[in-house]
């Protein structure tokens, strides 16, 4: 003979597996929510590092270019900066410009050759300006978006050591 009693000791009730399983997946939730928050936060900064880390090789390409250069236009070739060996700006030997079908900065040898991009980021503006003597490239503006849609900027003055 059982008593009734002792058979209320084995087991679950369903209440309580029920209250076990909504509980479960509260927690089961909120970790999801956790990990795809942190997933996109951790996407959406890696692929702003990428777009910076683009524009800096914008930068140091142009950079290392422009120190070797003697005289440098923004004028010839459609808006192209083209940078000469020789001080009266007769042998073009580089050219650095935004791309409108693309959205890329290019670079060329002269005037009417183009190597291709530089980097792979999109650049919305790049922008520049030659002043003072010796001459100072100024790159006003350089803005480069994300694949995430993120805008980096960044500007940069490039001196000519072969200036006369």
């Amino acid at each position: 003979m059982t008593r009734p009693g002792r058979l209320r000791d084995r087991g679950f009730t369903l209440v309580e597996a029920m209250i076990v399983m909504v509980l479960a997946g509260v927690v089961t939730l909120g970790l999801m929510t956790f990990y795809f928050t942190s997933q996109a936060t951790w996407l959406d900064a890696s692929s702003k590092a990428l777009a910076q880390r683009d524009a800096t090789m914008i930068i140091q390409v142009m950079g290392s270019e422009v120190r070797e250069a003697a005289s440098a236009s923004l004028s010839d070739c459609s808006g192209r900066l083209v940078l000469y060996r020789d001080p009266g700006g007769t042998q073009p030997y580089r050219t650095f410009f935004l791309n409108p079908v693309d959205s890329l900065v290019h670079k060329g040898i002269a005037c009417g050759s183009d190597e291709g991009p530089i980097v792979s980021s999109l650049v919305e503006e790049f922008s520049m300006t030659i002043s003072g003597s010796p001459p100072v490239l100024k790159l006003t503006r350089l803005r480069v978006r994300s694949a995430t849609g993120e805008r980096v900027e960044m500007s940069s003055s490039f001196a000519m050591y072969n200036a006369p």
